[in-house]
């Protein structure tokens, strides 16, 4: 008697079910968090945020980090030879090496061309797109520059137009990149709002204003605003949204960055107070589809946040913005972790970025 053949692979479930990937649904998203946990360097580990289920108001307990560690830098933390800057996915600069690029996606590591010698009082570092931009904190001339894929050459700086205002240290407040791609708006503290348009390569003046934001903020398509954390909040960590500006027009912007005054976008301070208390540093990072974490970093229980202890607390929240009926900013679908760390450096600060 003949047997029976066996059915034939099938991408459907018993029930019917297509067991194909869904194009249709979003890649999932990650947060990178860059540690300096070990004592001849630099970490990068990356968290599933689509993991994190612990109330946001609970006292949570400590996890460990999800290990090892898909990246690792080796170079002296505390050497103050060494600067070690990071930003976007992990791109690391100091003022005698190339910049390194790491891939989070790939685990592909690319060897950039040397940091300018411009570039040499740890610049501020502005990721904008597939672009880095980097402001230099001296007071000599070209100080603005950028990093960019250049074809088959890979990575290269180019020389920008100088910025209209004082790049010194703390001179800039916040920074923005315009949804349009091409546009990068900075506050500068007692200097007002300007904006880079990197395709006509000029700079535009807006008006003594400034952003409510402290450091980067980001768009937010669901919202239709700039989001960041609130400059100035009487409880830190605060988060608000920000009307996008709109960029200068073709006969707004001239060398030294002048333009028409304009008057300041309108603003809302979230209701939910998303950090918590006694935070001894807080970052803000866009993991995609509408999703933000506000990532803080807090001393044991019972140490004092004044005492520089090797073993750290780091919180995660997960949220999304709404407005509600009445027109108020709202932060839902609140999630959490809290993971156990540990920091060698007395010199570098963790960073935080949504890939």
């Amino acid at each position: 008697m003949p047997k029976r053949r066996s059915p034939e692979p099938s991408d459907d479930d018993d029930d019917g079910r297509s067991r194909r990937p869904c194009r249709r649904c979003s890649p999932q998203r990650h947060l990178c968090v860059v540690l300096d946990d070990w004592s001849k360097g630099y970490s990068i580990y990356k968290l599933d945020v689509d993991g994190f289920d612990g109330d946001p108001d609970e006292d949570l307990r400590a996890e460990r980090l999800p290990g090892p560690p898909i990246f690792r830098l080796e170079i002296p933390t505390d050497d103050p030879r060494n600067v070690a800057l990071f930003a976007a996915a992990g791109g690391e600069e100091d003022k005698s090496a190339p910049a390194l690029v790491y891939d989070t996606a790939t685990g592909g590591l690319a060897v950039g061309p040397s940091t300018p010698a411009a570039l040499r009082n740890r610049p501020e570092l502005v990721p904008a797109g597939d672009r880095l931009y980097a402001l230099d904190r001296g007071f000599g001339r070209d100080h603005f520059r950028v990093l960019a894929p250049n074809g088959r050459r890979g990575w290269a700086w180019s020389t920008l137009r100088d910025a209209p205002f004082d790049t010194g240290a703390a001179a800039t407040a916040c920074h923005a990149a315009h949804p349009d791609g091409r546009t990068v708006f900075f506050s500068v503290r007692g200097g007002g709002t300007f904006s880079f348009d990197a395709g006509a390569r000029r700079w535009a003046r807006h008006g003594d204003w400034m952003l409510p934001f402290e450091g980067q903020a980001h768009y937010d398509a669901e919202v239709d605003a700039w989001v960041g954390l609130c400059r100035g909040a009487a409880s830190p960590g605060r988060v608000c949204s920000c009307d996008v500006v709109a960029p200068a027009g073709e006969g707004d912007g001239d060398r030294d960055g002048g333009g028409a005054e304009r008057p300041p976008p309108s603003w809302k301070l979230a209701e939910e107070k998303v950090a918590r208390r006694d935070s001894t540093h807080t970052e803000l990072a866009h993991v995609g589809n509408g999703r933000f974490c506000l990532v803080e970093c807090r001393n044991r229980r019972g140490v004092g946040g004044d005492v520089l202890d090797e073993d750290r607390l780091l919180y995660a929240t997960t949220f999304r913005l709404r407005y509600d009926k009445d027109g108020a900013l709202r932060a839902v679908e609140r999630r959490a972790r809290c993971y156990a760390v540990r920091k060698k450096s007395n010199t570098f600060d963790w960073r935080a970025f949504g890939v």
